[in-house]
Parts: C-alpha cells; structure tokens; sequence
C-alpha cells in the first residue's frame, strides 16, 4: 500500500476506518521516511485522544439521568397528589348523598314509610294466588 497516496486520500476525506488504523500504526513505528515525519505528530495526536475516550466515562450522562430522575420523581408526587385529590372528593360528595329515595310515577319520595308502603302495594299488584298457581300450572 503507497503511504503517499493513503495521505492524500486521508485528507480529501475519503479514507476508511481500516486505513485510518493503518495510518495510526505506520506513524507509531519507528522507521518513518523523513518526508513524512511532519505527519507524525498528528497521527500520535489522534492515537492519544482514542485512548483517552476508551478510558473516560462520559460525565455529563449522570447529570442527565439525575435531572430526568427528578422529573420522574415529581411527575409522580403529583400524579399521587391528584389521585388522592380526587378520590377524596369523590367519597365526600358520594358519601352526603345518604339519604335514600325513591322514583314512583316520575316524582321523587324520600319518606321511607311512604316507599315501603307503595313497595307492598305494587307486589299485591302482581302476586297470585296458589290456586291462580296450580291452575296455570295444570291448564294449558
């Protein structure tokens, strides 16, 4: 592989990463042709800042995950805060409403005497009798 033309190529930018590897152990060895010597720092440059990232964890990825935590934190205390809003409010309005009623003929009746009364009369209403009973049974 020319070492000339693979430098030309690597600065037009059309290099692959295998031959940027390449590049990076050709300028780590030490028999280096004087010409291009002056490349040499670059290529070690580049080498150096790869080992940096291999070896750092990126920090800013914690911060984030803390601010994100708290979010989530948050959201949920006032996801709770509503639920328990609500239902509080729903069981004191459901919870007043004891007084009991009834619907006859479309006007409402909350005398508890006058809707057992009217409940025994519309049973009479219907009910039959044993004979009623075994005559419907017997004729068909």
């Amino acid at each position: 592989m020319n070492i000339d033309s693979l430098i030309n190529k690597y600065f037009e930018g059309a290099t692959t990463s295998e031959e940027e590897r390449y590049l990076r152990r050709f300028f780590a060895e030490e028999p280096i042709p004087d010409h291009l010597k002056v490349y040499r720092p670059l290529f070690a440059y580049f080498e150096q800042e790869i080992e940096q990232n291999k070896n750092n964890k990126p920090t800013t990825l914690s911060v984030r995950k803390t601010k994100k935590h708290g979010w989530y934190v948050a959201s949920g205390i006032a996801a709770g805060l509503l639920l328990a809003i609500t239902v509080a409010g729903m069981y004191k309005y459901y919870s007043n409403n004891t007084d009991c009623y009834v619907i006859i003929d479309g006007k409402r009746y909350t005398d508890a005497q006058l809707a057992k009364e009217e409940a025994q009369a519309a049973f009479q209403d219907v009910a039959i009798s044993e004979d009623e009973v075994f005559a419907s049974l017997f004729n068909e």
